[in-house]
């Protein structure tokens, strides 16, 4: 690592030529986002200043024993996309993912093998129910099928990501899937809270986006061998002094043409340095909040960006459960406290039947609000018994388990989203925004917006 990338560095040159600001560019947010922004910037004076203890933001796991539970995002991209090369130049081992990519527990059934597009057939269903679900299945593979073919020409420009928000952008999912019978209504609801919102309130098209992966037949990314942390972990170790957690910004203000101000708060007390240019890589609320000089529009731009919550528990199984989801990567459960058991044995360094499972419960949307509100102690014990009344096989076996809130889980695209877009990504120096809610959000998503907003401010320190 170069002096370069050093606190300390950038503050002895300021002290010796104060018309030097401390840095060429700050960074606020240690998220992938960030992350990406500062890695793609790594030759400049840059500082990532992130107000957690840990890089990644909801990219998180954690080591039970030996065997990692993830509790945040959890599939990384091959090559081609950003995110893969980001492990490819941090030399981190992947492994694919299980065969079948989605199975269902309803109803005390489980369907566990064959396509999904069977479903419907193999259900026990009434006829009405029967022909709603048939009817479900058709609308969203053809909505995930046309999505795939969404967006502009350019490919990676405004006009793309215009293109993306507007696909079936002017309606929710409601009023594209119509009316169904209640356990249909139940069964929709369980599928799409992984988006944050429910059918009332996302637009069909950031559905629709969201099941492209259900019927492909092959992985569309892999897990990360340890945990997704150890992507993070790893970029965070590269930036070296660079990346300062504990570091809570609470106000960043233009103080020239070329230069701004960030004022942060520390264990130590409150403390301030001048960069060249800013990088917020912070959730959009967040941004909105210390920013206030950011350009009207886009302030009005952020205030209009939604979230919704996730909460996710990290389960540690001993090696002697009998695991019926071996070859599925995720089982939804829309009838139970969690929406969907994950599936994580491939993140374990050890496969080997000497090794303990891992799995992640996870719940979105308004499911997940309630349990936070409920509590850690109640949604730990209400998960847990349903885990082991439904999944009998892992009853006595579960060794420890891991709960994590996110009350801003992820954003996502409502009617009208698409005209925000050019407002949030407008040219604003010495100010860029990066962040997953630019896009659909995944990891590739917020690692993408980190690179644009490096690459602007490149543009901007060139010029």
């Amino acid at each position: 690592m170069t002096t370069q990338n050093s606190p300390a560095a950038g503050r002895e040159t300021t002290r010796n030529d104060m018309s030097q600001p401390d840095y060429d560019v700050a960074i606020i947010g240690g998220g992938m986002a960030g992350l990406a922004a500062a890695w793609r910037m790594r030759g400049r004076r840059c500082v990532v200043l992130e107000a957690g203890d840990r890089p990644g933001g909801r990219v998180h796991s954690l080591l039970s024993e030996s065997t990692p539970l993830n509790l945040g995002a959890h599939m990384v991209g091959g090559p081609g996309s950003i995110v893969g090369e980001l492990v490819a130049q941090t030399s981190l081992p992947t492994r694919k993912l299980p065969e079948r990519l989605f199975g269902l527990q309803y109803a005390g059934r489980r369907h566990l093998g064959g396509s999904p597009s069977l479903l419907p057939l193999t259900m026990r269903l009434s006829p009405m129910e029967r022909l709603a679900f048939m009817r479900l299945g058709l609308t969203l593979r053809l909505g995930a099928w046309r999505s795939t073919r969404a967006g502009g020409p350019d490919g990676n420009g405004l006009a793309h990501r215009e293109s993306l928000f507007a696909f079936e952008g002017d309606r929710t999912l409601r009023e594209a899937i119509g009316p169904m019978p209640e356990r249909m209504e139940e069964i929709l609801r369980g599928l799409t809270e992984r988006n944050g919102a429910d059918p009332t309130e996302m637009s069909a098209g950031h559905a629709f986006r969201s099941f492209a992966n259900v019927w492909a037949k092959t992985a569309p990314g892999s897990n990360l061998v340890g945990g997704t942390a150890a992507l993070p972990e790893a970029l965070a170790r590269g930036l070296g002094d660079a990346f300062r957690p504990g570091h809570k910004v609470t106000l960043v203000r233009r103080v020239a043409d070329d230069r701004v101000e960030v004022a942060f708060e520390t264990a130590a007390g409150p403390d301030s340095i001048t960069a060249r240019a800013c990088i917020l890589a912070a959730p959009a609320f967040v941004a909105k909040a210390i920013a206030p000089d950011l350009a009207a529009r886009t302030r009005d731009a952020l205030a209009n960006i939604r979230y919704g919550a996730f909460l996710s528990v990290g389960v540690r199984l001993d090696r002697a459960a009998r695991i019926p989801w071996r070859d599925t990567y995720a089982v939804a459960t829309p009838d139970l406290g969690f929406s969907v058991l994950f599936n994580h044995d491939r993140m374990r360094p050890d496969e080997g039947e000497d090794s303990d499972h891992a799995v992640m419960l996870f719940a979105g949307a308004a499911r997940a609000s309630r349990w936070i509100a409920a509590g850690e102690a109640a949604t730990l014990d209400r998960w847990i018994a349903d885990l082991e009344t439904h999944f009998p096989e892992t009853r006595g076996h579960v060794r420890d388990a891991t709960f994590m809130a996110w009350s801003a889980g992820a954003p996502f695209a409502f009617p009208g989203r698409a005209l925000l877009q050019a407002d949030l990504e407008m040219d604003d120096p010495p100010f860029a925004l990066a962040g997953d809610y630019l896009e659909f959000p995944n990891m590739d998503a917020a690692a993408g917006a980190g690179y644009r907003a490096a690459e602007r401010v490149e543009g901007w320190l060139a010029g």
